[in-house]
C-alpha cells in the first residue's frame, strides 16, 4: 500500500507512486505542482497529455513540436494571454517524458478540473 492517497481518487492504492509535475502558468500566475497518483489514474492523465498537448521528450528522445495555434483543450483561438501547460512525468517502470501546450483563458478551469490542479502541491 501508498502511504499517501492518489491525489486523483484519494483512496490509498498499492504499489509505488507516478509522480507528475504539472503546472498551469500566465504570467507571474500559475496554478499546479507536485501530483503523485496511483497506476490507473496515471494512465488517464497520460492518455489526457496525448491527446490534447504534444510530447516534447521521453527518456533521451527529444521531438520537435509546433507551436501551439490552437487551445489544447478546446482547439479554439488562443487569445492575446494564453496559458502555458508544462508537464513532467515519472510514470513507474517508464521514462521521463515532458510535455506542452498552451490554454485559453475559456478553458483554464476545465483543465484545472480535468489534472486536479487544486491538490497539487
Amino acid at each position: 500500500m501508498a502511504f499517501t492517497p492518489c491525489a486523483v481518487h484519494g483512496a490509498l492504492y498499492r504499489g509505488g507512486a507516478n509522480t507528475l509535475f504539472i503546472r498551469l502558468v500566465n504570467g507571474a500566475t500559475s496554478v499546479g505542482g507536485k501530483l503523485q497518483a496511483c497506476a490507473d489514474c496515471t494512465t488517464v492523465l497520460l492518455e489526457w497529455f496525448e491527446k490534447h498537448i504534444s510530447k516534447v521528450s521521453e527518456g533521451d528522445t527529444f521531438y520537435d513540436f509546433p507551436r501551439s495555434l490552437a487551445c489544447a483543450n478546446c482547439g479554439g483561438d488562443l487569445g492575446e494571454h494564453p496559458n502555458a501547460l508544462f508537464v513532467n512525468a515519472y510514470p513507474r517502470g517508464k521514462s521521463e517524458s515532458q510535455w506542452y501546450g498552451q490554454v485559453c483563458n475559456k478553458c483554464v478551469d476545465a483543465v484545472i478540473e480535468d489534472l486536479h490542479l487544486s491538490v497539487t502541491a
